[in-house]
């Protein structure tokens, strides 16, 4: 039951936000939105239809496409999402819109869209119908989520140019504030912490394995290699550390052996005891 009411909540909220963003802020200086809202834009911008009804058209082909192929379960909470955000549309109207230039309009629009999309995202579902495309283009062809946004946002607002009313700098501003808008979600879904894949090789492999089984309480992985030049065997350590321990363990390693090796490599994900996943 808390968790229905957790969710139903997030995804209130992340609509409620990305309603305002895009009605309030975006929209008032003359910015375009990614995604569906972007293409609605542009549409609307060259017809005087309601945007709300737009969005429903557009959503429509998706919604029977993904419910072809993820079925009613994987994609309700997208669809829920979306829904939201588009009757909310005609809500946020009341809120008074903030007499601001188009930078900060850029800014303030990209760090609202971003909480948005982060408070839903977190709940691990998609914020909406593009999203199920993008899963399906990375599980079908490997093109990654990142890939799919960009050239989608990029497509979507570069073709704004062709409205009377929208000149280079609206494109750069819009292209501004989707760029935060994604920075932001990241930070939101994943925080301040990073974790880190760490390859350490040092004739002193056992010394710093106790520094990480003791002082980091992390585990490590030992690793037989042998050397292209001289053929000499060498173990490596393999680690899983946060940002705040790899400090703590590169200074060890490095002022106990200063000859040592160390590779790092960021994680865009970790799913076992001691990380959030």
């Amino acid at each position: 039951m808390k968790k229905a009411v957790k969710i139903a909540l997030s995804l209130v909220l992340g609509a409620l936000i990305g309603a305002y963003s895009f009605n309030n802020v975006l929209l008032p200086s003359n910015l375009i939105a990614g995604g569906l809202g972007g293409i609605a834009t542009v549409i609307t911008k060259w017809y005087s239809i309601n945007i709300q009804l737009v969005l429903a058209v557009l959503s429509l082909p998706i919604l029977v496409w993904a419910y072809v192929t993820y079925g009613f379960k994987q994609i309700v909470y997208a669809f829920a999402s979306f829904a939201l955000f588009t009757v909310l549309l005609g809500i946020v109207k009341v809120f008074p819109v903030p007499q601001i230039d188009v930078v900060l309009a850029a800014l303030v629009s990209g760090i609202l869209f971003g909480i948005s999309g982060g408070v839903i995202l977190r709940l691990g579902v998609a914020n909406g119908p593009e999203a199920l495309v993008g899963l399906y283009l990375k599980r079908k062809y490997g093109i990654s989520l990142g890939v799919f946004f960009t050239v989608q946002n990029l497509i979507i607002v570069s073709s704004s140019l062709l409205l009377p009313n929208i000149t280079l700098n609206n494109l750069l501003y819009s292209m501004i504030s989707i760029y935060i808008s994604g920075k932001v979600t990241d930070f939101i879904v994943t925080g301040f912490r990073r974790d880190y894949e760490v390859t350490i090789i040092s004739g002193k492999y056992m010394e710093i394995t106790e520094f990480i089984h003791k002082d980091l309480s992390r585990g490590a992985t030992f690793m037989k290699a042998i050397g292209s030049y001289n053929q000499q065997e060498h173990m490596l350590i393999k680690t899983i550390v946060s940002n705040q321990e790899l400090i703590a363990l590169k200074d060890y390693a490095k002022e106990l052996d200063p000859a040592c090796f160390i590779y790092i490599n960021p994680s865009i994900g970790i799913v076992g005891e001691g990380f959030a996943g």
